[in-house]
């Protein structure tokens, strides 16, 4: 690891330690109204959403995460290993590795262009980068990927023109459920 890496990864961490804590603060608010009008920003539809649990296995819709910086997030945040559907693309995967490392066994990418990720994170999951055409694909091949304990998450990741993560978020809920 680079010192520039641990540098990236610090900085993180301390994000998320400040969010915490202003989160803790906001939780002991004596003001109820302010402390409501948080705790409802918590479930945000699309956002990290446990659609079902089937067979032990997590299907998370995630399908308005769409940086690299937001799946990061979700991915650090599920417990277990995960398998991970993204939409392909020519995003810069280094602040993946780690996580993917840590988090993800399978990764499936919808579309084509599959070369920036399988270069950056292919090495890091058994199988390599799986490609699907559509996310009804890409769903039948994690639930066959997908053991108890383990959590099947749509998270594009990015935008990419002609593809609609909400709609497709739509699909995975109908379909997992």
């Amino acid at each position: 690891m680079t010192l520039e890496q641990l540098a990236k990864q610090g900085r993180r961490k301390e994000i998320f330690t400040t969010a915490f804590t202003i989160n803790e603060s906001i939780c002991h608010a004596r003001s109820e109204t302010l402390r409501n009008s948080f705790v409802d920003c918590e479930r945000i539809k699309n956002r990290n959403e446990l659609v079902t649990v089937r067979n032990g296995v997590s299907y998370v819709n995630d399908c308005a995460a769409h940086s690299l910086s937001a799946t990061w997030f979700s991915l650090e945040n599920l417990n277990g290993q995960a398998v991970w559907i993204t939409f392909a693309g020519n995003d810069d995967y280094e602040d993946m590795i780690s996580v993917v490392r840590q988090h993800v066994k399978a990764i499936i990418c919808i579309g084509r262009n599959t070369d920036q990720i399988k270069n950056a994170l292919g090495c890091l999951v058994r199988d390599g980068i799986m490609r699907a055409d559509s996310i009804e694909e890409a769903i039948l091949m994690a639930m066959n990927k997908a053991v108890a304990g383990d959590s099947v998450i749509f998270s594009p990741g990015a935008e990419i023109e002609g593809l609609d993560a909400m709609k497709m978020g739509r699909v995975f809920v109908k379909t997992v459920k």
